[in-house]
């Protein structure tokens, strides 16, 4: 038994038929409604709506667009020396660079000031951020934190 291949999708046609109900109400809150609007985002624009993050870009992707596969740049490893001035952008996940904004830091310098210490005071500032900021750029060095974060103020003051 053989099996037609399925008919194209129409630009038109509405996403809410198309992809689970989580998925097309996320892109719906950004007014993304139909086929032909989600291919003119593909794929720069759709990785950075907010909480689309790389597992439900790929069900996109598999959904919408099968065959078509888009490999996000890895970066290469830096030296910090160099980027005494440099933004954190592009540098660490988003998330991340949010948090790291959210408390002044925005350049790689101030990040190299506020490790370790500062770092593990910021409130949503977990051992995944600090691992990988650590991978990022203190490569071979690994903070332990305490059990607390009261415990790591004291410890490291």
């Amino acid at each position: 038994m053989t099996t037609s291949p399925s008919p194209p999708l129409r630009p038109d046609k509405p996403l809410q038929n198309l992809l689970p109900p989580d998925l097309w109400k996320l892109l719906a809150r950004h007014d993304i409604t139909t086929l032909a609007q989600v291919d003119a985002l593909y794929p720069a624009k759709l990785l950075k709506i907010h909480y689309l993050g790389p597992v439900r870009f790929r069900q996109i992707e598999e959904l919408l667009f099968p065959g078509r596969r888009y490999e996000v740049p890895v970066p290469a490893l830096i030296e910090t020396d160099d980027l005494d001035g440099t933004s954190l952008e592009g540098l660490v996940s988003r998330r991340v660079l949010i948090t790291l904004r959210r408390h002044g830091i925005k350049t790689v310098q101030q990040l190299v000031v506020a490790y370790p210490r500062r770092l593990v005071e910021i409130t949503g500032f977990g051992i995944k951020a600090l691992r990988e900021v650590e991978a990022t750029f203190f490569d071979g060095q690994r903070f332990e934190p305490m059990k607390s974060r009261k415990t790591i103020r004291n410890t490291i003051k």
